[in-house]
């Protein structure tokens, strides 16, 4: 995850990237290409990331513009996929249980009692707390 810090104002591509995320841009400009090379059957994949590899291991600055778009993308996908897959399991877990409980005739806020007649539907708590209900709470 990129430091807020080294983001610049004008989007999610960071300022500066130190030589360590240098590197991991390397591998995985390698990996990539193994990939690929794999999947896609291209032989000409496999020595590109052989050379791509020889580059990290010995010159790991030549990646730091690569690093810049590479870790301001992964910043823009993590902002969205985490909004996408937390929203897949709101409507997956929470409105079927939802619906169902309510099916079922379910009422835990009480809000059909609500404002129905002048009693409250508040519970009413008349106890005096000591200091043992304050040190050991649960």
């Amino acid at each position: 995850m990129i430091d807020i810090t080294l983001r610049n104002a004008a989007g999610f591509i960071p300022k500066q990237i130190t030589r360590d995320q240098a590197k991991d841009t390397g591998m995985a400009m390698v990996l990539i290409c193994l990939l690929i090379g794999y999947f896609g059957h291209k032989q000409s994949c496999i020595g590109a990331a052989m050379l791509l590899l020889l580059v990290a291991m010995t010159w790991p600055s030549l990646y730091k513009p690569v690093g810049k778009l590479w870790f301001g993308l992964s910043h823009v996908l993590g902002t969205v996929m985490s909004k996408v897959v937390l929203s897949i399991l709101f409507f997956i877990l929470v409105t079927p249980i939802g619906l169902v409980r309510r099916f079922l005739g379910s009422d835990a806020l009480l809000l059909k009692k609500w404002k129905k007649d002048q009693a409250s539907v508040f519970k009413v708590r008349n106890h005096t707390f000591t200091a043992k209900d304050i040190q050991h709470p649960y």
